[in-house]
């Protein structure tokens, strides 16, 4: 049973699309068929990054019969079918059995912290009541039990386990895994960020939560390694890491549905507890767009600027689907904040933009002088959209003067520049408009690196919400609510 399956290529761990109702049939089917038409060489329903632990039993069976009817005739399933009870793991595998499933990935018994013995019977009760080949699944970040190589040299000779995903981001046990295994045990890597030397070292294969946004690009990467083309790989690797690092540590699931709404793959929210503003913070909800908009896979779209009777329309505005309105109504004075970082290395910028003989002269008027009770301002030298930058907190030493006036001045630079050469401020609009940056850098900041990005990443996120009108009176509501708020901090 155990080689009539092999696993090949790149497997997206499914999000689950959600209403009402339970599973989203229709957005489900959008999905699978948006991640096979990109190269995914087989599907995983109800994994770790589809909530299956927020998901009613005959809602992963709904989710699994979906995928498998959907995946018909083009790609193999591999079914979630995990549970912290071994008889309902039982139950799951022989329904995905009736849908079609080729395998099964069960996730060893989480929460109650399962000795080894209890784990090893749980999967070979498993394998001994299943008529597909099973995988272990290794995920200690969330079980709370790591599968050591010894546990694994034992699963692997279970009539029935056929292979492992490993998902634990310990290339140790990983590679001890691999050097150790017979040719027919199949191990692939479940970690997106070591994905690359996971499958350098001998994984068959990869199932990843960010394959659902960019499976093409795991495939050109395993295309690389199998041609010896190391630096091609490394390439690849290195241009998705930044957005990869954001999905595994923050919301799993929560971030991959944020990032495929943006993109225009509908699939919904995370279910509760889940919210954007917590796991996934409202920070790095604009840092996967922007992030997304790098690798050029946010649609660009028409966006009108209106400046009194003048009206400016680009067609390049990256439009990251329900964020960015169409008309910009009026350029007299927009507002933006953005806070990003942590510890003493935040950044937090309150900015304001607008046309130069509207309110923004009063900012230029004062630019440089000494003023009673406000921080002393300047014009950023060099740079072609005119930006006035003030710190927001009182200068303590010398050092903490060149993490303001150098340091942290240089990031609000940089991204003015990035603003501009990705335009989504529209060239012919520059020397009309004028930015005011109110800038907080804490009194112990010591890293300039952090302080520099920090501030440059503030200043992107805070311009776009200024331009796109963002929050919005819904989103404020939302947030007041639900009590995410994004700028509750103590400097």
């Amino acid at each position: 049973m155990t080689e009539d399956y092999r696993f090949k290529g790149v497997y997206p761990a499914l999000v689950t699309p959600f209403d009402e109702n339970g599973v989203n049939e229709e957005q489900y089917r959008g999905l699978i068929d948006y991640v096979i038409k990109l190269g995914a060489t087989g599907i995983v329903p109800c994994g770790t990054t589809g909530e299956f632990t927020s998901m009613k039993f005959e809602e992963k069976v709904e989710a699994i019969r979906i995928a498998c009817e959907a995946a018909k005739g083009k790609v193999p399933v591999l079914a979630g079918t995990g549970a912290a009870y071994t008889s309902d793991v039982v139950k799951l595998t022989r329904r995905a059995v009736e849908f079609g499933a080729a395998a099964a990935l069960v996730v060893s018994p989480y929460f109650l912290k399962p000795s080894d013995k209890e784990i090893y019977e749980h999967f070979e009760k498993v394998a001994n009541n299943s008529d597909i080949p099973i995988f272990v699944y290794n995920i200690p970040q969330v079980t709370g039990v790591p599968l050591h190589w010894t546990l694994i040299d034992g699963l692997r000779n279970i009539d029935g386990i056929a292979g492992l995903k490993d998902s634990s981001g310990d290339l140790v046990n990983l590679t001890t895994i691999l050097v150790r295994k017979p040719e027919n045990f199949q191990v692939v890597v479940g970690h997106d960020e070591v994905a690359l030397p996971a499958l350098a070292s001998g994984c068959d294969g990869a199932i990843l939560a960010s394959a659902n946004v960019f499976p093409d690009r795991y495939i050109k990467m395993q295309t690389a390694l199998a041609t010896g083309d190391l630096k091609e790989a490394l390439i690849i690797q290195r241009s998705i890491q930044k957005v990869v690092r954001i999905f595994v540590n923050h919301g799993g699931g929560l971030a991959v549905k944020a990032a495929l709404n943006m993109m225009g793959v509908p699939v919904g929210p995370a279910r509760p507890p889940l919210l954007v503003g917590d796991s996934l913070g409202y920070h790095m909800h604009d840092e996967i767009r922007t992030c997304l908009e790098d690798l050029q896979l946010i649609p660009s779209g028409f966006v009108t600027f209106k400046m009194g009777d003048r009206s400016i329309e680009t067609e390049t505005y990256p439009k990251a689907v329900g964020m960015v309105p169409d008309v910009i109504e009026d350029l007299t004075l927009l507002h933006g904040e953005a806070l990003f970082g942590g510890a003493s290395d935040i950044a937090h910028v309150d900015l304001i933009m607008g046309i130069r003989d509207g309110p923004m002269s009063v900012a230029l008027e004062n630019a440089g002088k000494v003023i009673e009770d406000t921080h002393p301002s300047n014009i950023i030298k060099d740079l072609e959209l005119t930006t006035v930058f003030a710190p927001t907190v009182t200068i303590t030493s010398e050092h903490h003067k060149k993490m303001v006036y150098e340091v942290a001045q240089r990031g609000v630079a940089d991204a003015v520049r990035r603003t501009i050469t990705d335009t989504i401020i529209p060239e012919e609009l520059v020397p009309d408009l004028v930015i005011a940056a109110n800038v907080f850098v804490h009194p112990s900041a010591v890293n300039p690196t952090r302080v520099h990005i920090n501030n440059f990443i503030a200043v992107r996120h805070a311009l776009r919400r200024a331009i796109e009108g963002r929050q919005s009176v819904d989103e404020i509501i939302a947030r007041k609510d639900s009590a995410r708020h994004p700028f509750a901090y103590n400097p």
